[in-house]
């Protein structure tokens, strides 16, 4: 399991790096207690971000449950509630001997905690499969994602915590499509195509990106376009924040957010402008 605090470094802007890091330190020691009470170990502490390993996936569930609503009872900081997103899988891990845990069961939770919204606990069909009728029950499937190096699609589920009238409905993802979805996307010359079975396609100023910006102001590692139940999300993964305009919309500023790409727009990096020297034209239809 990866639990995350939300908007850390936002709090530390808002309200100082005093009164930040004591609710900081407070919520990782409750998402901590957590852990321990459902017999979890944590691996580690990675900035505001914990690694916890469980016995059982029931184990982590109850643990996810429990962060989720000790963190909410939490006051409010400059007016704003604290919040986490957790992410869990169950299966087969590697160990060393300082006790780090390594292997695709540990690198698909740290993807499922990145997928989880301010407040969510995102899980696996896997891990779903091990708990209880009673737990089981407390759970929604979410739609298939691809991931790379999987051939499978996987499966994701939300653990319900909160009950409330403003929970998004998920809408079918066997139902017959008006047709297959495809997502363009222009860059200098280059065109690459996407489909609801691709893989995901990554941007960034790194050589293994898929779509390799030379701009500077790009992080090595800018952002990810992935398929998800019929549509398609840009996340920002970078430094700087990824501006998108999407035509007959005002531009916005990803800042470690995600949209989903419509219609026709452009992917710029420094500034907002569309058809920048930079930018990435997408087309979605």
């Amino acid at each position: 399991m990866f639990a995350d605090i939300c908007d850390s470094t936002r709090l530390y802007e808002r309200v100082g790096d005093t009164a930040a890091l004591g609710a900081i330190r407070q919520c990782i020691a409750l998402m901590k207690s957590s852990a321990a009470a459902a017999q979890g170990r944590v691996v580690k502490t990675i900035g505001d971000e914990i690694m916890v390993l469980f016995p059982a996936a029931e184990n982590a569930m109850q643990a996810a449950l429990g962060m989720q609503e000790a963190v909410a009872a939490l006051p409010p900081i400059a007016g704003a509630p604290l919040s986490i997103h957790i992410g869990f899988h169950h299966g087969p891990i590697l160990s060393d001997e300082a006790g780090d845990v390594f292997g695709d069961t540990v690198n698909l939770a740290a993807r499922l905690v990145k997928l989880a919204s301010r407040g969510q606990i995102i899980t696996s069909k896997n891990a779903v499969e091990q708990l209880s009728a009673g737990l089981r029950q407390m759970t929604r499937h979410l739609y298939p994602i691809q991931v790379r190096g999987k051939h499978q699609m996987i499966e994701l589920y939300e653990a319900i915590w909160q009950q409330n009238t403003e929970m998004t409905v998920v809408a079918p993802v066997d139902l017959p499509l008006r047709g297959a979805v495809l997502l363009s996307l222009r860059y200098r010359g280059a065109l690459f195509e996407m489909n609801a079975a691709s893989p995901p396609l990554t941007i960034g100023r790194d050589s293994t990106m898929s779509i390799v910006v030379t701009d500077r102001q790009v992080s090595r590692f800018q952002a990810t376009v992935e398929p998800r139940g019929g549509r398609f999300v840009l996340i920002d993964r970078s430094s700087n924040g990824t501006h998108v305009r999407i035509d007959g919309e005002d531009g916005i500023v990803l800042r470690r957010d995600e949209i989903t790409l419509r219609s026709h727009g452009w992917i710029t990096f420094s500034q907002p402008d569309a058809g920048a020297q930079e930018g990435i034209e997408f087309f979605v239809g």
